[in-house]
């Protein structure tokens, strides 16, 4: 499932009005605040102060936090150009919003050996700065080793503090007519962390789902990338940070869309109940038998909690656009931060958090595909 397709049926929830309670009781019965008139002679008594008028809900606390939306594109002349160049500038432009304090949010790379196309919302969000580069990665597509290489290629930059962004698109065919893809990589500089990745087998069901992500979780890895490549299985990345002593626990609730009489407000609901239980909505996902989940991420050495707002998409086109950052940047006055999917936008505010599940998250964590 693509990011911008995750929390889609949330899209025509953006459409529908966030309504008031229920109209009130059964009728037959008096009117609500109803008292006889007064009879003849009687006095006049004025209305009792409430002794415990309600407490203003405090103004939220704004956010230090800036969006950008960028495009890139660029097709390759084989008479002119190597087969790295698009790839080298793609990549000396992310430096430059690197350089900048940008971190790579959710975009929509691909491409292919003569293209290479992103567009792309980065997010400044904590006083640091950041370099990007990409490796390559060989696919043979008649074996199964696509998957170990990069899980060992991940492994290898994880230990030198890079992490694994994404697959971007193929540079080239290599001598066997294989493609090469390049692998798109991030490095905090302002930090000394350095980096593990495993994996497991991405399960079939959601007990077996949360089973694994908890065994991973108590070790302090957290849900990463879910690469997807043909003829090479299923397979869900882990990705610990060696200084972090954050533990993680998951656990799938079933979509209220999945049950008779369920409804968007009903999901809602869910995504602000699991959020007061410190659970952060992680990312959906169909499972067994035509029934859909939402995953939930806890770091359970906090107390941390989560608020949800569900707003209306800024722009009308499919994908993300231009309207989705300025839409991001004006939340940030009211302490919410970004946490993705154009069609029908989702945004957040952590309470009593620190560490990565209080920012907005990269779409390599909450998709099923990257």
């Amino acid at each position: 499932m693509k990011t911008r397709m995750f929390l889609a049926a949330l899209a025509t929830a953006a459409l529908v009005a966030c309504g008031g309670g229920g109209s009130g009781g059964g009728g037959g019965g008096l009117p609500i605040g109803w008292v006889p008139a007064p009879g003849p002679g009687a006095g006049v008594t004025e209305p009792t102060p409430n002794p415990h008028p309600p407490t203003p809900s405090p103004a939220p606390t704004p956010i230090t936090a800036s969006y950008k939306y960028l495009s890139f594109e660029q097709n390759r002349d084989p008479d002119t150009d190597t087969a790295e160049k698009r790839f080298d500038d793609y990549i000396a432009l992310l430096n430059r919003e690197g350089a900048a304090g940008y971190r790579y949010l959710e975009g929509e790379a691909g491409g292919n050996i003569v293209r290479l196309q992103d567009r792309f919302m980065m997010v400044k969000d904590t006083e640091t700065t950041y370099r990007y580069e990409y490796k390559r990665l060989t696919y043979d597509i008649m074996q199964t080793t696509a998957i170990q290489a990069l899980l060992q290629q991940a492994k290898t930059q994880g230990a030198q503090g890079m992490v694994l962004l994404k697959i971007l698109a193929p540079i080239d065919l290599n001598n066997n007519l294989d493609p090469e893809f390049a692998v798109l990589y991030r490095k905090d500089l302002g930090a000394a962390s350095t980096y593990d990745v495993t994996a497991e087998l991405y399960a079939t069901t959601s007990t077996d789902y949360v089973n694994r992500a908890n065994a991973q979780g108590a070790n302090g890895y957290r849900p990463w990338a879910t690469p997807f490549l043909v003829n090479q299985g299923g397979y869900q990345f882990f990705l610990k940070d060696m200084g972090s002593a954050a533990r993680y626990d998951l656990k799938a609730v079933i979509s209220p869309l999945s049950v008779v009489g369920g409804n968007l407000d009903d999901l809602k609901a869910q995504i602000r109940e699991q959020g007061a239980q410190g659970y952060r909505v992680l990312k959906n996902r169909f499972l067994e038998d035509g029934k859909d989940f939402y995953f939930y991420v806890k770091d359970t050495t906090q107390s941390s909690t989560f608020e949800y707002e569900f707003l209306d998409n800024p722009d009308p086109l499919f994908g993300l656009q231009e309207a989705n950052a300025a839409q991001a940047n004006a939340q940030t006055a009211n302490g919410l931060r970004y946490f993705g999917v154009p069609d029908s936008p989702l945004f957040f505010r952590s309470l009593a958090c620190t560490g990565p599940l209080c920012l907005s998250p990269d779409q390599t964590e909450t998709s099923n595909q990257n």
